[in-house]
């Protein structure tokens, strides 16, 4: 029964926990001064949109003689807007679905008419074709919408039928030589997903060690909360869609060190998360069980959260690695001398996790697995 209440306390301290760090994100959020950084960092998007929609409207205007060319912008906006976060491959299949699916219906549509059961013999014609085609769940998913859209919005028979398929070509070809001509920084996208990242694996450490220091549950359950939210996919998505951008705009060459260095870095940003995740669950556990925490540790996680911080400039600016690995090596040798000192459970998880999150922010600076790990053995010796 008591095992029964404890769990249960946790659970709403986990859901306490989960709410004021919801509340604390949107009130940041809504401060004048991150709207404007928002509305800064998408300027390109804005550009790319306007370039992409416009034109393709005017050209199929003045190509096709087409009065009202629709689905022409609407193409354009897809290939801009899904370039940004995805694969350069999955805005074409997309353009190349969406137009598709509206051949598709304009040839069913003169063959069997309008109404109920015909939308849904259109709808699965346009799925059955993209399957057919070996397309995938994109592909078929934008196929079926488009099909949809040209019956219940602009259906055939109103003399727009035939040239809709040219015009959503055409719209979709204007919209990825946009994001060519004018493609997103792969510099500033790694930058924007990895200091997210980085800011919520230094608030997270800093968080479980005020909990561990004050031994309140409050505090490590919301540091527990945010590494469990931690999504490292952001910065997987932007590193590469940044190669991707490289290889198409060889143009851009004032940013291909700040991407290399980030690229350089993501796999071991991605590994501090996992290591930070299972940190904050044994400083969770600790203070549920009473377990003591030698002073060093808090210590140590600090120290970390500041080798954090200064991962996020070194990476951004180029600047000395050392400012990096000192306060790394420093938590490294605080959190190994109390591994030797203690056979608590609870402490050996948080100070090997802190070890682990020491390794891999010395890789993340530049250095090779086997260098980071003789660094920070050696960081402990001279600490002694």
């Amino acid at each position: 029964m008591a095992r029964v209440t404890q769990l249960g306390e946790h659970g709403a301290a986990r859901m306490r926990a989960r709410s004021e760090a919801l509340l604390e994100e949107a009130a940041e959020r809504s401060r004048p001064r991150n709207v404007m950084e928002r509305l800064r960092a998408n300027w390109r998007w804005f550009a790319q949109a306007a370039l992409a929609t416009g034109p393709s409207w005017a050209l199929a205007q003045q190509v096709f003689d087409h009065p009202r060319p629709i689905f022409a912008p609407v193409a354009g906006l897809i290939a801009v807007s899904t370039t940004l976060g995805q694969r350069r491959r999955y805005a074409v299949e997309m353009v190349v679905g969406v137009a598709l699916g509206i051949g598709i219906a304009d040839a069913l549509f003169t063959l069997i008419g309008s109404g109920t059961w015909q939308i849904t013999a259109i709808v699965v014609g346009a799925m059955v074709v993209a399957v057919a085609l070996g397309g995938s769940v994109v592909f078929v998913s934008e196929a079926a919408t488009a099909a949809l859209l040209v019956v219940a919005v602009q259906p055939p028979g109103t003399g727009l039928s035939g040239v809709r398929f040219l015009d959503s070509l055409l719209g979709g070809l204007v919209g990825l030589v946009v994001t060519s001509v004018l493609p997103a920084s792969p510099g500033r996208t790694v930058h924007r997903a990895a200091a997210g990242l980085l800011a919520e694996i230094a608030l997270t450490l800093e968080e479980v060690a005020q909990a561990l220091e004050r031994r309140d549950p409050e505090p490590a359950e919301r540091a527990w909360t945010r590494a469990s939210e931690i999504d490292p996919d952001v910065l997987r998505d932007a590193v590469a869609a940044g190669h991707e951008t490289l290889r198409l705009s060889p143009w851009l060459r004032g940013t291909r060190a700040q991407f290399a260095r980030y690229a350089r870095a993501a796999a071991q940003i991605d590994n501090a998360v996992t290591s930070v995740e299972a940190l904050s669950r044994g400083a969770v556990r600790a203070i549920a069980q009473g377990d003591n925490v030698p002073p060093p540790v808090p210590e140590a996680l600090r120290e970390l959260a500041d080798a954090v911080r200064r991962l996020e400039a070194t990476l951004d600016e180029g600047g000395d690695e050392t400012a990096v690995r000192e306060p790394a090596l420093r938590a490294a040798a605080r959190a190994t001398l109390v591994l030797e000192e203690t056979a608590n459970l609870s402490v050996s998880l948080i100070v090997v996790q802190a070890r682990a999150t020491a390794v891999d922010l010395l890789r993340g600076s530049g250095l090779d697995r086997d260098e980071a790990e003789r660094q920070v053995r050696e960081a402990a010796r001279l600490l002694r």
